[in-house]
């Protein structure tokens, strides 16, 4: 049984790394052998911002709130994640499982309040 499962990891660890190794390696293979063309221009180094002229070099600093903005929406957004699937397998107890998720929801609510109160969501 053991073995068996350490195989199942040991494919998905393989898959995980031959997903983003495969192209990388094609890319390599087709500039070796001269399939793909090599034309460097100062125009495709630059750094690309939807189309908008670029401001400043490619490691300049921005505000960190865009990180909280994104960090934000995460935890909701895997809360949904959770919440569903998790609702649907223990619909045969519905009291429990509303107080269950009440609890859950309550918890980022309460996080919620708190980066509101703080005024960690306000542009400043």
């Amino acid at each position: 049984m053991i073995p068996e499962q350490f195989g199942r990891v040991a494919i998905l660890i393989a898959l995980a790394l031959a997903f983003p190794a495969l192209p990388l390696l094609a890319s390599w293979a087709f500039h070796k052998f001269r399939l793909r063309p090599d034309n460097p221009n100062p125009v495709k180094q630059a750094t690309y911002e939807c189309g908008v002229e670029a401001e400043g070099g490619s490691w300049g600093q921005f505000n960190a709130r865009y990180y909280i903005f994104a960090i934000g929406f995460v935890i909701f957004d895997v809360e949904v994640i959770f919440l569903f699937p998790w609702a649907t397998i223990h619909a045969e107890q519905p009291l429990g499982t509303i107080l269950k998720a009440a609890l859950f929801v309550g918890v980022l609510a309460l996080g919620l309040a708190y980066a509101w109160r703080r005024r960690a969501l306000e542009w400043r």
